[in-house]
């Protein structure tokens, strides 16, 4: 059994390029040290079940991780057993790659699809993706969104749940025939709110 220099190269506590996956989960499960954990989760030979572990508190380590790509191909279904929590750390990362976001949307749980929700950028498929989903206030934060497009606004602005629209109504952007649509919704709150803020 390789002995610690494989793991740690001359005065550093890093794993060594050459660190073995083995090595890398006794390391990761026996230190605290955040320095230690990144550098786990971007080694190249971390064990995909150990990236997922790690992804909830270093996301941009494991998307770093130059080997993520095709463990991807090789182990696509254990990355989706990963944790709503972990995939959602990930979705929220601005760099994290689209196929990332696509891994949340798909995830059965919900505060996956929440962190994608939240991305400050968004394509107008991925909103109306969301826009879509049967969870309202998915659908309600989807309405505050900046790059919500005029087609999406006024598909949300009839939505049966009156909290979405009473969130779109929060918009300066609206168009008009939207805001005069909402000036006439049918919830008390949604009328007021508009009254209020214009």
């Amino acid at each position: 059994m390789p002995g610690p220099a494989l793991l740690t190269p001359p005065n550093s506590d890093l794993p060594t390029p050459k660190a073995t996956a083995a090595e890398l989960v006794r390391l990761a499960y026996s230190v605290t040290a955040p320095h230690l954990l990144e550098a786990v989760a971007r080694h190249p030979n971390t064990p995909v079940t150990l990236l997922g572990e790690l992804a909830a508190r270093y996301p941009e380590a494991v998307l770093d991780n130059p080997a993520l790509p095709l463990l991807r191909l090789a182990h696509g279904q254990q990355i989706r057993m990963w944790t709503g929590l972990a995939v959602s750390r990930l979705a929220a990362v601005d760099t994290a790659p689209e196929w990332v976001q696509e891994l949340a949307m798909r995830h059965p749980e919900p505060q996956a699809r929440w962190a994608v929700a939240g991305r400050a950028r968004l394509s107008q498929e991925r909103l109306g993706q969301l826009a879509g989903r049967g969870e309202w206030q998915l659908r309600a934060a989807v309405a505050q969104h900046p790059d919500l497009n005029a087609e999406l606004i006024e598909r949300l602005s009839t939505d049966a749940e009156y909290s979405v629209r009473l969130s779109l109504a929060t918009r300066s952007d609206l168009p008009p025939e939207v805001l005069n649509h909402l000036r006439k919704d049918p919830h008390p709150l949604i009328r007021r709110r508009l009254q209020m803020g214009r």
